[in-house]
Parts: structure tokens; C-alpha cells; sequence
């Protein structure tokens, strides 16, 4: 399966025209609305990529702005095969995990408590080898905006992987009590690259908090909040999905 790449300047992106329903639909009137809702929202995402406007005007003052990242430059994960995998894992004890659909390869997240910076560590259960992926905090950075900078982020809550390949988490602030999602992203842990599948960036006033995998469809649970990071309401979109495997 393989998404839509979404590189963006976050700037132009209210969520009130992004996330718009009635109530009064129909339940299929609702998936057909969130469907084009969507549809708009990737246009927007691909102008804003192709015609970058100002720089986020609330990172640390006094640093020089980064330009907004319209393509694929660097990998969002360092690599280290072979690295020394915490007995905490190998003993069997529950952490954020996820296994491809073959069995193959299995994606946890660790640490994965309250306040902690955690690593993906990627087993192959048929070679019994490791690899570990640790967030690139720098090109985070720069991949949204030099938004809060000076911040740590972190895999968070979920692993899903879509086929053998690929797996989706969200990233997103590691500390403060209210960071509670972050940004939809797709990872190729062969490689370590990365793409942003749903930008939920805080000057949009939201963030992705869960996500399922529906037939062909995402849904996705987002959280719209203040400017304190408070939730004052949730919502739930479709993101499609194409029926490829990118090896295919």
C-alpha cells in the first residue's frame, strides 16, 4: 500500500475548512464529505509545497528561520545495525510494538513512558538480527518548519504497518503533560526515510492522537486544540488508501 506524500508550509491551513461536516449527513454523506474534505486538504498541502509563503513566525526568537522541506532530503531515522537492544524488550516485557503482515519483521517502540524520548527497534525474526532507528531531532526540525526547535519528539503510541515495507506511528513532543499526539508518519525502516501522511502540526490547532486501519481506508483520530494545547473536541477522518505494495 502506499500513500500520499505530504511535505507542507503549515501556514494556510486552518482546520475549520479542512474538517468541515454536517450533522445532519447521512453516514455515507459524511464518509463521501470527509473524503473530499481530504481531496482539498492534499491540494492545498501540494501548493503550499510548490509555492512556499513566510516562515513559522513563532520559533526561537533570534534564530534564523528554515525554509520549508518540499521533497525527501535526508532520513528522519539514523540507522545502527547490530545495536545493543535493552533486556527490557528482550525479556518479553509489553512495549509499543507492531509485526509486518509476513511475520517478518517486528517494529517496537522504546522507551514508551510518560516524558521519555524513545528508539524503534526493528527485529527480523527470520535472521534473529536488530536494527535500531533513532529520530533524527535536527532534520525533524527542519521537515516542519523550525517549529519549537529547541523541543524533543518522539515515536509515540502505536505502530501499524501497512505491508512487509512500510509502517505508520506518530511522532510527535515528548515532554509536557498536555502532548498527548503529534504528526501521522509513514516509515521505510530499510532505510530509515520518512513521510508526513497527516500534518498535525499545533499552528493548525490539532493533532493525530490514534489511528486504525479500516478495509482501504485510515481512520484517523484528531484532537483540535487551543492554544494551551487543551483538547476542546475530537474528530475522525478517512484518509484512502491505494491497494499497492510499493515492491510490486
Amino acid at each position: 500500500m502506499v500513500f500520499c506524500i505530504l511535505f507542507l508550509n503549515f501556514d494556510i491551513f486552518p482546520h475549520s475548512t479542512a474538517l468541515v461536516t454536517d450533522p445532519e449527513q447521512t453516514p455515507q454523506q459524511k464518509l463521501q464529505q470527509q473524503r473530499a474534505n481530504y481531496a482539498a486538504y492534499v491540494k492545498k498541502v501540494k501548493t503550499a509545497a510548490a509555492n512556499p509563503s513566510e516562515p513559522d513566525s513563532r520559533g526561537v526568537k533570534g534564530e534564523t528561520p528554515k525554509p520549508v522541506i518540499a521533497e525527501q532530503t535526508e532520513q528522519l531515522f539514523h540507522m545502527t545495525p547490530n545495536p545493543y537492544v535493552p533486556a527490557f524488550i528482550l525479556k518479553g516485557n509489553y512495549v509499543v510494538h507492531g509485526s509486518s503482515p509476513n511475520k517478518q519483521l517486528t517494529a517496537y517502540i522504546y522507551p514508551d513512558e510518560w516524558e521519555t524520548i524513545g528508539d524503534i527497534y526493528i527485529k527480523d525474526n527470520v535472521s534473529n538480527s536488530w536494527t535500531r532507528l533513532q529520530l533524527n531531532q535536527e532534520h525533524r526540525v527542519k521537515m516542519w518548519n523550525s517549529f519549537a526547535p529547541e523541543g524533543k519528539y518522539t515515536p509515540k503510541k502505536k505502530v501499524l504497518w501497512l505491508n512487509d515495507q512500510e509502517f505508520i506511528t506518530i511522532i510527535g513532543l515528548a515532554h509536557g503533560t498536555i502532548a498527548k499526539g503529534g504528526e501521522l508518519v509513514k516509515v521505510t525502516p530499510a532505510t530509515g526515510e520518512a513521510e508526513i501522511l497527516y500534518p498535525s502540526y499545533q499552528k493548525l490547532s490539532q493533532e493525530v492522537v490514534d489511528f486504525e486501519q479500516v478495509e482501504k481506508e485510515l481512520l484517523i483520530s484528531i484532537a483540535h486544540i487551543d492554544v494551551n494545547g487543551i483538547c476542546l473536541e475530537k474528530e475522525e477522518i478517512r484518509i484512502p488508501l491505494l491497494d499497492e505494495d510499493p515492491k510490486k
